[in-house]
């Protein structure tokens, strides 16, 4: 059985995606390890994410800030800037980047179909 669970945004356990890493997760529910999982994600002010893909598909609605993307496999409009309120489908294997196009912190709700990983494109 599901018991209920609130909890703030201040009391998030926000940690560094990686050692050294400057953009941050925490983890909502599920296992990022394996899968199906749910975190959100802080990037700081004009962080752009190193070209990468991740094993399966992500789905993710922007909280705060505004970000641009960039694809090496759709055809997107890279100028675009979206603000809160937009949701994105990343398909597992896409090779992309985002980047905080905003004037502060950029906050996302990530749901990953399977493991949370990330995979430079090198």
């Amino acid at each position: 059985m599901i018991e209920k669970t609130m909890t703030t945004y201040e009391d998030l356990p926000f940690a560094p995606l990686a050692e050294g890493s400057r953009v941050e997760i925490a983890v909502l529910w599920g296992n990022p390890e394996t899968g199906p999982a749910a975190v959100m994600v802080r990037f700081p002010q004009g962080y752009q994410e190193p070209w990468h893909s991740h094993t399966t598909t992500y789905y993710s609605v922007l909280v705060k800030g505004k970000f641009r993307s960039k694809s090496k496999v759709a055809d997107i409009n890279e100028s675009a800037i979206y603000g809160p309120g937009s949701f994105v489908v990343q398909p597992g294997g896409a090779v992309h980047s985002e980047i905080n196009a905003g004037s502060g912190q950029l906050v996302a709700f990530v749901y990953f179909d399977g493991p949370v990983d990330f995979n430079l494109d090198e």
